[in-house]
């Protein structure tokens, strides 16, 4: 009668604990369940989720969502998929600051290809020139940006001018000490290298200098001025960081556009810390036609990323020093 009891008991133990078992399986289920609808419903609420669900990959919605801003976001989500968005913004130039102005410029030059507009829109090349007037940062050192927007008044003058030697220069030249020391190291080796002298035909200008050159050209018209000179205050020259070069061997700009001492330079002279700041094909980033004998000083940092990268001045200045401030 005992042994009869403790089995009995042991079977209801036994299917206590099945149930139990049962119980706690279906209850884990049930909470893991709850979890896991909980978690969707939170992440439907997401905004990768909301990018998703109109269009964009995962993939793209995340690096939207780590490369913008909430505003950008919530732009995108309250308009219609467009593969165009994803694409300004995955192009490596690109900034948020400009995001506004890199889509309505697009939506009125369908054609044009994206990484032209970053550049346009970046460096105000889309606004037209002279259509901004900003006052340049003097205090970039090396990096000063002169161009058709962002000038200096005509108070501006550097206090380590030099007056450039007639070995290496024709009269009346000067510029920053360091660009002289520059321009001697890399005369030393294209001569070396290929026989030839550069010169140094033109250099620093002050803003009275400008004023002169520029007002000769408008006697004939401002679109003509605008077009072969620089508004004063706009001009490179008065930075004492832009030189002229040609050479003994082709003075003539044209022959010197063609020689091998350009395209010499035109490969090397980021190693010695310049540039050539209006290069081919660049006319609408810079504003000026190319210039195969205007060469910009930027230090050897700087010239060899815009080397590297193929890109202007104007977009280095615009996405290394100014970027998305």
């Amino acid at each position: 009668m005992a042994k009869k009891r403790r089995r009995k008991l042991r079977t209801e133990v036994k299917r206590a604990m099945l149930y139990i078992l049962v119980f706690v399986i279906v209850g884990i289920y049930a909470i893991n369940e709850s979890i896991k609808i909980y978690k969707e419903e939170q992440y439907k609420k997401t905004d990768e989720y909301k990018l998703i669900e109109i269009g964009y990959e995962k993939e793209k919605a995340e690096y939207i969502i780590n490369n913008t801003n909430d505003e950008i976001v919530n732009y995108l989500k309250t308009n219609n998929y467009n593969e165009t968005y994803y694409d300004i913004i995955s192009s490596k130039y690109y900034l948020n600051k400009n995001f506004e102005a890199y889509v309505q410029y697009q939506e009125l030059h369908e054609k044009e290809e994206i990484d032209l507009i970053i550049a346009l829109v970046n460096t105000n090349a889309a606004s037209g020139w002279y259509n901004k007037e900003i006052d340049t940062d003097i205090t970039k050192g090396d990096l000063i940006l002169v161009n058709k927007f962002y000038h200096l008044n005509n108070e501006f003058e550097r206090d380590d001018l030099v007056k450039a030697q007639l070995s290496y220069a024709y009269a009346d030249n000067e510029a920053a000490e360091k660009v002289l020391l520059a321009f001697k190291d890399m005369k030393a080796d294209v001569e070396e290298k290929l026989g030839v002298r550069l010169m140094i035909n033109s250099s620093y200008r002050s803003y009275e200098t400008q004023e002169e050159i520029y007002n000769e050209f408008k006697k004939v018209s401002l679109k003509y001025a605008d077009s072969y000179a620089a508004r004063p205050g706009y001009s490179e020259h008065q930075t004492g960081l832009a030189i002229d070069i040609t050479s003994l061997e082709h003075p003539n700009a044209k022959v010197f556009s063609e020689s091998e001492e350009y395209e010499w330079l035109k490969n090397n002279c980021y190693k010695y810390g310049f540039i050539l700041r209006y290069p081919e094909n660049k006319e609408n980033i810079t504003g000026y036609s190319t210039e195969s004998w205007h060469f910009r000083y930027v230090g050897e940092i700087a010239a060899k990323k815009i080397h590297d990268e193929n890109i202007t001045f104007d977009e280095y200045y615009a996405y290394y020093v100014e970027g998305d401030k």
